[in-house]
């Protein structure tokens, strides 16, 4: 009964795009199984399929056919046709296309031989129609198609799931059959004809998903009532996909329809998007709204290439506001989320208790996992502690969702705050940047992975849209990226972050010459003119997250000499840059400033060579002389308490940065790919402790339960600020942990920071803080003082290109030029009444 019960849990959570709980409960629900006596095999089978559908669904291709092959010989025949189906499914998105037709007729012989005319036949001539259509064999589609429909008109006439995937297939067959004509009108005229019948099949999936508005380019979509959420997205989506096409065939007149078609397809595609935002109210875990932010992606860059399109041909104000308000949602999204809860819960009615319960939970869901994380690591993992650990993790992280829906239930104006669209308009922007603010944000559609399909083919380059923001213009750019281009990125990163920067050749400092320009050249200078005496805040996207925009260079040196490192044209030398997740959280982070204590925690811990295993490898903790000598010459800058030695705990740590307005880590870190939640900060190491809270390792996971009112946070550490990319989210690094806990400003590092420079910037950095500088005016100063009083050899970029300030910019201490204009107005006003005094005095002497 209680495996049951998982089962029809997840199957909620599935329904509502939740996969990644649905894949936690049909998991729990398999573990149950495999436990009873006698071993149910049947509904074991079941639970295995559900898993492999949730698989599939996140395109995790090979572990479906993993799963499918522990249990494909011992399943039922039921089961048997559907791992058939979503076999075939998988092996057609790797590319292995004869083992998926197999596959798909197999579970056409199956269901005929068992079932007879039956809805599980009918699905599988409708599945098999689909793959013959995206491999081009469009006669035995249709072939199949109608076998399927003969069915469905005897057992599902007006409404289903499977009626509309019929309705699905129908339309992609109208929309990609071959065209027979090279003669460019008749083509341009068939071509419309068949994108038309297509909407009407797709519309006709609409209605036998019993949605009763099935025209998504004029109408909202209302989907209480619908079968299926997951198939009304795709199909409206497809719809705003095929309208799309029809505006692009009109591409050289861009007449009336031209606009009209492209209005439609970005009316589908919002609707899409909406749909996606109601699901992800019903989430509340990280995990999840992330994977549905990967969903989200393809419909967003659908929507920035059609408003674009759309703003390019008429200039009306309302398609650039769409473009950025969509490019926003897929910055830091689960961040901006953390940000507006707590902002929610801070403003709201909830009792204390309940938040602390939240914090409970969610440590314990931390601890937990981390706990599992070590017992998988090792050779022989204990079954039994996994069991128990997993058991922990589902019980805590299921009272967790009830909490929050109970408090989204019970407190209204938590709810209210908690949902509200808070997100800021291209107006409302730049009323808020002051004259020399400039904003650059970066949109990177990049080739989808699913290339396999016919929908995919023409998604196969890479396109920067660019939005250039000022206080007084707004400019949208695009641009369809080269191979060299894209090869450039990669050089200009490589270079920088490669570990054999002391035995760099000439030829590969040619090679970072020209890439570094060629970046310069199609990121920065189209709007080089606009950005003079001005600080640039830069929201990077995809691989743009990797590079240091400081390093590019504005003008190339003569490559035929060799190349000194110190004298080339680094952007960094005129301007002031800043990075942040995105404009939103950049602006909501600068709006509330409380009074500052401007206290400086500073943590250098002291290895001892320890070893240590991670993700399969050994690592050494080795000493970093440079630490101490680095937070000394801080504390010796500002005001500061200093932990060194076995004083920099992990332990200490969470005790004391609550306490304090600027954090600075000077410490080893190790970045976790794989599994970017275990990635770790390394304190000092506490062998004798079995509390997780003091083994002197701080994992990202951990950083996200803290609850921070530090203003700045220093991660003086390697890799701090490179991570997994995640689509809407940017890196999973470290340094986003910690703005994810709260803290508005980090800066952070690109790559492993050689010692001694990383020592000399950070000093410096506090110098130029202390004076009263910007974060990013301080950094920029830093490395410009480093670079000053270094050789060609020093200068190499990878000693002073990683730090990289994101965030909240603003100033940490007053700047010393106010104290000189107070006194000297001080001086003024005593100057004056003295003089007054002596006037009038002098006076009274007179009248004596």
């Amino acid at each position: 009964m209680l495996a049951s019960l998982y089962i029809n849990i997840g199957n909620v959570y599935r329904a509502k795009l939740d996969y990644v709980n649905a894949l936690k409960y049909f998991n729990q629900a398999l573990t149950t199984y495999k436990t009873q006596s006698p071993i149910d095999y049947e509904n074991l089978t079941d639970a295995y399929y559900s898993i492999a559908e949730i698989q599939y669904k996140n395109k995790n291709y090979q572990e479906v056919l993993n799963i499918v092959s522990k249990c494909y010989s011992t399943a039922d025949t039921a089961n048997q046709i559907y791992f058939d189906d979503v076999l075939g499914a998988s092996y057609f998105m790797i590319g292995m296309n004869e083992q998926a037709d197999n596959h798909y007729k197999k579970a056409i012989e199956l269901s005929k031989q068992y079932y007879g005319q039956s809805i599980k036949l009918a699905n599988a001539y409708t599945s098999y129609a689909d793959f013959l259509s995206e491999t081009n064999q469009f006669q035995k589609a249709i072939k199949n198609l109608t076998l399927a429909y003969v069915i469905l008109q005897e057992q599902q006439k007006a409404f289903g799931t499977e009626l509309s995937n019929y309705y699905l297939v129908e339309g992609n067959i109208y929309r990609n059959r071959t065209i027979n004509t090279q003669e460019i009108k008749s083509f341009k005229s068939e071509k419309k004809q068949n994108l038309v019948r297509a909407i009407e099949s797709f519309k006709n999936g609409l209605t036998a998903l019993q949605i009763k508005q099935t025209s998504p380019e004029t109408a909202e979509i209302n989907i209480e009532q619908s079968r299926s959420l997951m198939d009304c997205i795709g199909l409206v989506k497809v719809i705003g996909d095929v309208y799309l096409e029809i505006a692009l065939l009109d591409n050289e007149n861009k007449g009336l329809e031209y606009t009209e078609n492209l209005d439609y397809a970005l009316n589908c595609f919002n609707n899409t998007s909406n749909l996606i935002q109601q699901a992800r109210k019903e989430i509340s875990n990280d995990e999840s709204k992330i994977q549905l932010t990967n969903l989200q992606y393809q419909t967003i860059s659908k929507i920035i290439e059609t408003a674009f399109l759309a703003y390019n041909h008429s200039q009306t104000p309302k398609y650039l506001d769409i473009a950025f308000e969509n490019s926003e949602q897929l910055k830091s999204s689960a961040v901006f989320d953390k940000i507006s809860n707590d902002l929610a819960q801070e403003n709201s009615l909830i009792p204390d208790s309940l938040l602390e319960l939240e914090q409970k939970l969610n440590n314990m869901i931390s601890n937990y996992s981390e706990l599992q994380y070590q017992e998988l690591s090792l050779d022989e993992p204990d079954s039994t502690l996994l069991n128990e650990y997993s058991n922990k993790i589902f019980s805590a992280s299921r009272q967790r969702d009830e909490l929050n829906r109970y408090m989204e239930e019970s407190y209204p104006d938590y709810y209210q705050l908690k949902y509200s669209n808070s997100s800021l308009s291209l107006s409302e922007i730049q009323s808020r940047l002051n004259k020399k603010e400039a904003i650059v944000e970066f949109f990177l559609m990049e080739p989808t992975k699913d290339n396999n399909t016919q929908a995919n083919k023409s998604d196969s380059l890479n396109v920067l849209y660019t939005f250039f923001i000022t206080n007084s213009e707004i400019d949208f750019y695009k641009k369809s990226l080269e191979n060299d281009d894209v090869k450039a990125l990669e050089e200009t990163f490589r270079f920088m972050s490669s570990t054999d920067y002391m035995f760099t050749h000439n030829e590969d400092a040619k090679r970072y010459c020209i890439s570094s320009h060629r970046l310069y050249n199609f990121l920065i200078a189209p709007y080089e003119k606009d950005l003079e005496e001005k600080h640039l805040t830069i929201i990077p996207d995809g691989k743009l997250n990797y590079i240091s925009f400081d390093g590019l260079l504005k003008t190339l040196p003569d490559t035929s000499n060799t190349i000194r490192f110190n004298e080339l044209d680094y952007l960094l030398k005129n301007l002031n840059i800043n990075y942040a997740n995105s404009v939103n959280i950049f602006l909501k982070n600068r709006a509330s400033k409380p009074k500052l204590r401007n206290q400086t925690l500073a943590f250098a811990p002291e290895y001892n060579s320890e070893e240590f295993e991670m993700t399969g490898h050994r690592y050494r903790l080795a000493p970093l002389p440079g630490v101490e000598k680095e937070v000394d010459a801080i504390s010796k800058s500002v005001s500061a308490t200093v932990l060194k030695s076995n004083q920099a705990s992990e332990l200490n740590f969470r005790k004391k940065s609550g306490q304090f307005d600027i954090l600075h880590l000077a410490m080893h870190a190790y970045i976790n790919d794989s599994l970017p939640a275990y990635s770790r900060l390394a304190f000092s190491q506490n062998a004798d402790s079995t509390a997780l809270e003091n083994d002197g390792w701080l994992n990202t996971a951990d950083i996200y339960n803290l609850k921070l009112d530090a203003k700045m946070t220093v991660l003086s550490a390697c890799n701090t600020g490179v991570g997994k990319l995640q689509k809407g989210e940017g890196l999973m690094s470290l340094a986003r942990g910690f703005l994810y806990a709260g803290c508005p400003s980090v800066v952070m590092s690109l790559w492993e920071v050689e010692d001694v420079a990383g020592t000399k910037i950070m000093t410096s950095f506090y110098k130029y803080l202390k004076a009263g500088k910007t974060k990013d005016e301080a950094l920029r100063l830093a490395k410009l003082k480093y670079l000053e009083n270094s050789n060609s050899r020093l200068a190499h970029p990878h000693y002073w290109m990683s730090f990289k300030c994101i965030g909240d910019n603003s100033p940490v201490y007053t700047s010393y030029d106010l104290y000189f204009f107070a006194i000297l107005i001080m001086l003024i006003i005593a100057f004056s009444i003295d003089q007054a005094i002596r006037i009038k005095k002098a006076r009274r002497n007179r009248q004596a």
